[in-house]
């Protein structure tokens, strides 16, 4: 070969490898480059602040595609409306909420709350139907808990006149308000149902204030029918307090839930990341056992309160994902650039290398005989040496989709071949006798 030639060409392979470098640096640049997504938070003594303070921590560890911005207000009931005047991509909603926007998407369950009616010692008092001419105090850091139970009050017709309800803070000792000489006769605690088996405030109020009462609220059921996003709830005896059991039997009551939401047009790929973060993560999210101790999926039923994001309903249909799921919108991207680069390097070496590619899909009869014999093979090293021929096949193929010798033409059949090999080696592998 002539000098000039070879000069040539080591000139071309090299401006080529050089454009591949630039394409490849800009594309992963874009595709790691994290998105921020913001939450709307009430102040840092909020569980959902702490808890979102947390979970973005957990996304920038784990090098997620996103990152969590906090947008912190004075007060939590600001939350929604944040969220409403799309300042906010993300908010934790309670269910009890008169105007949760249409455009809220469920992601997860993070917590359910529970309604408590404590009297005093020798309160007559049994239900919400007896709360006429009562001093009521309902506990809670805004007034939503006080709303709550007033909405809850309109299904009993009292004479508004004669209903005596005022909200006091979480630190306000109950001891003193329902013991005697107390300004109240019945407080109200919307509690997380995590923390009330045993809890520690629980025991000392039955110790100071002996004999008290925890009531239930018989129309759960009913009341669960007529307000959406409430809930029936039962609790068992001796929940609260071990000895002497509080209560002292079964009792119902209802309770309200706390779900994290997105907006409809979040992209499905930032909900999977949140959803992973969330449900591989969980203890590292959870707050002091008060909060976000057991998140839950959404439900996926239709005509539910507040519709689940199709990114999450996504993740709850399969938590694990095929090597081609995960990675494909990589794939995806290395493929265009590839195509974009393969198209003017294809024209410039063809009169160099004549070698037509091999179509990816020309690998897939290797590997359907592949799944043949994971079904048929017996003993664990015969699967294991199935196992080295799949990805030795999937190493081939992805090697020569980088250096050109395999085309991408087939390739969504090859991916099918490779699924459906992998599942049936996984199935022979979970048909074997453990030892």
């Amino acid at each position: 070969m002539p000098m000039r030639n070879r000069t040539k060409i080591l000139l071309l392979a090299l401006l080529t490898l050089a454009l591949t470098a630039l394409a490849v640096g800009t594309a992963g640049y874009w595709y790691y480059q994290p998105t921020v997504v913001t939450i709307a938070v009430g102040p840092e003594a909020a569980p959902e602040h702490r808890f979102a303070r947390k979970l973005a921590e957990v996304l920038a560890h784990n090098r997620a595609s996103i990152r969590l911005q906090l947008l912190v207000s004075e007060a939590g009931i600001q939350n929604l409306a944040r969220f409403a005047q799309h300042e906010a991509d993300l908010v934790v909603v309670r269910t009890d909420e008169r105007r949760i926007p249409p455009s809220a998407r469920a992601i997860a369950i993070l917590e359910e709350e529970v309604v408590l009616l404590i009297t005093s010692p020798k309160s007559k008092l049994k239900s919400l139907a007896d709360m006429e001419r009562r001093r009521t105090v309902v506990v809670g850091r805004d007034g939503r808990n006080e709303a709550f139970v007033r909405r809850l009050l309109e299904q009993y017709k009292h004479d508004p006149k004669l209903i005596d309800i005022r909200t006091v803070p979480p630190s306000t000792p109950l001891d003193r308000l329902l013991g005697p000489g107390g300004s109240a006769d019945l407080a109200v605690i919307v509690e997380p149902l995590s923390r009330l088996s045993g809890a520690d405030d629980f025991q000392e109020l039955a110790q100071k204030l002996k004999g008290l009462g925890v009531h239930a609220i018989g129309d759960a059921k009913a009341l669960e029918r007529k307000f959406p996003g409430l809930y029936a709830e039962t609790l068992e005896a001796g929940l609260l307090v071990g000895s002497p059991r509080i209560p002292d039997e079964e009792l119902e009551t209802v309770a309200l839930q706390r779900i994290l939401v997105a907006r409809a047009k979040m992209p499905d790929t930032q909900v999977v990341d949140l959803m992973r973060a969330l449900f591989e993560s969980g203890r590292q999210l959870a707050i002091e056992e008060s909060f976000a101790t057991r998140i839950e999926p959404p439900s996926t039923e239709k005509g539910g309160l507040i519709a689940i994001h199709p990114g999450a309903d996504q993740y709850v249909a399969s938590d694990v994902k095929t090597f081609f799921e995960r990675y494909s919108d990589l794939l995806y991207v290395g493929l265009s650039a590839a195509g974009i680069l393969g198209s003017g390097a294809a024209a410039l070496y063809g009169t160099v290398f004549r070698r037509a590619p091999v179509h990816a899909g020309r690998r897939a009869q290797a590997l359907m005989d592949l799944r043949d014999r994971a079904r048929t093979v017996g003993g664990r090293d015969g699967l294991d040496a199935v196992e080295t021929e799949l990805e030795a096949i999937l190493d081939e193929v992805l090697s020569g989709l980088a250096d050109g010798s395999i085309s991408p033409r087939g390739l969504e059949a090859f991916r099918l071949a490779y699924d459906s090999a992998r599942e049936a080696l996984n199935a022979a592998r979970q048909t074997q006798p453990t030892t």
